[in-house]
């Protein structure tokens, strides 16, 4: 299953970025985007890379 995992989160295009509210944690689509849980907009942009 760990395999599985890397090969999601690392398929060779540099990373993932994940974007995330600071307020909640609850994931989002973009960095601009507002928090749809708590409506928040200072979200953070989290990368593997």
């Amino acid at each position: 299953m760990l395999e599985t995992v890397k090969t999601l989160l690392f398929r060779g295009d540099g990373g993932v970025a994940v974007h995330e509210c600071r307020r909640c944690g609850t994931s989002v689509e973009t960095a601009e985007a507002e928090c749809p849980a708590c409506g928040s907009n200072d979200i953070v942009t989290l990368s593997t890379n």
